[in-house]
């Protein structure tokens, strides 16, 4: 393995302290960036807001939404998603009841750039008391997306980490001037891992945590009208979800799987261009993200323990196993509160997003150029 150290150029960014999730969405050359971050913590108020990197720079902030409703988690963050058209659709989580895990995916819109934002109403079109959440778009149409998200309606009691009774399911539909009527593609899946999707020859894919009657939990992908398939057969038995789901990307022939897992306690992170898994880590704390960046090649992202902290790391992979320029991005906390870091392509090279180990930062990101 070659070792480098890139120098980095640093962007400011548009995020308040204290602020959490980042999620990074790509668009035609420039990314839009979503988070969370305190308003008033004596009230609860939460705000949820977007900004947009292009040209080397990021913009202003702007409010999506903001009340004591929303539901703050590390692990299951709002999602943005841009139409061909340029409509945005951000959805997140946002609390329906008193229990723990009681929440619904929230849905807005806006046709003017993220300066305005319109409320569309629920993602999830039951009124369970349950979990639903960790939602991917992609473009669909000229004027919508696809989403895949987790949803709880099957569960009975407290289903959250494999309690109580029934099976969380994965569900999508289409969102453009309404949110659609939902369509069951999965009805037992591992219960709070991130999905991600992209489009592939012209089909929206979705890649998961599965999770079989014996509580086999690999990854799977799976499109609107096929059969679900195992990426690979890791055989990671494991009677609770571990809250670290897969990432993948596509880029013309070049299709890319990233994910976390440990099998008999052997943690580790895996990439695959379809073929046998290349091996990157032995990180026992996962949170992949992973991009293709060229022809059979792909960088990948994922948090890594380093003694009383942790870091935010990140490797070119090429599809003949051949690995390089392993690089160190960010000092991270090794607990919850780091969440996951995110990556997008952008003219002139890569962004990261993470959630800063100084909470008065809030978010950092920096820009790898080519």
């Amino acid at each position: 393995m070659i070792i480098t150290f890139l120098t980095l150029v640093l962007s400011s960014t548009p995020t308040g302290a204290e602020a959490i999730a980042p999620n990074l969405v790509e668009s035609d050359g420039s990314a839009w960036m979503t988070w969370i971050e305190p308003v008033n913590k004596e009230k609860n108020i939460i705000a949820l807001k977007c900004a947009k990197f292009e040209n080397g720079a990021w913009g202003d902030a702007h409010l999506v939404v903001q009340g004591n409703n929303l539901f703050a988690n590390w692990a299951d963050f709002p999602e943005m998603g841009v139409a061909k058209d340029g409509t945005l659709f951000v959805t997140w989580p946002q609390q329906s009841g008193p229990g723990t895990y009681a929440y619904d995916i929230a849905v807005a819109r806006s046709d003017d750039k993220g300066e305005t934002w319109s409320l569309m109403g629920t993602l999830n079109d039951d009124r369970v008391l349950g979990e639903h959440g960790f939602v991917s778009l992609v473009p669909e149409g000229d004027s919508g997306v696809r989403a895949f998200w987790l949803d709880g309606r099957a569960m009975t009691g407290d289903g959250h980490m494999g309690e109580g009774g029934g099976d969380m399911q994965l569900r999508t539909t289409i969102i453009d001037d309404k949110v659609q009527k939902s369509e069951l593609l999965d009805d037992r899946v591992c219960e709070c891992c991130q999905t991600d999707a992209v489009v592939a020859e012209g089909e929206a894919v979705v890649i998961y945590r599965d999770r079989s009657d014996t509580e086999i939990r690999d990854i799977s992908v799976t499109a609107l009208g096929r059969d679900s398939m195992n990426i690979f057969a890791d055989q990671w038995k494991i009677e609770g979800c571990p809250v670290n789901g897969p990432s993948m990307d596509v880029m013309g022939e070049t299709f890319v799987a990233a994910w976390y897992t440990a099998p008999e306690n052997n943690s580790a992170v895996y990439v695959t261009f379809s073929e046998t898994p290349i091996k990157i880590s032995d990180s026992i704390l996962g949170r992949v993200d992973v991009l293709v960046v060229g022809k059979n090649k792909a960088t990948v992202c994922w948090v890594e323990p380093n003694g009383e902290t942790a870091s935010v790391m990140l490797i070119d992979v090429f599809k003949d196993g051949t690995i390089k320029n392993k690089r160190t991005v960010a000092k991270v906390s090794p607990s919850r509160s780091s969440g996951f870091p995110r990556l997008a392509k952008v003219n002139g090279g890569i962004l990261v997003a993470w959630t800063d180990l100084e909470r008065e930062v809030g978010i950092s990101t920096n820009f790898f150029p080519n």
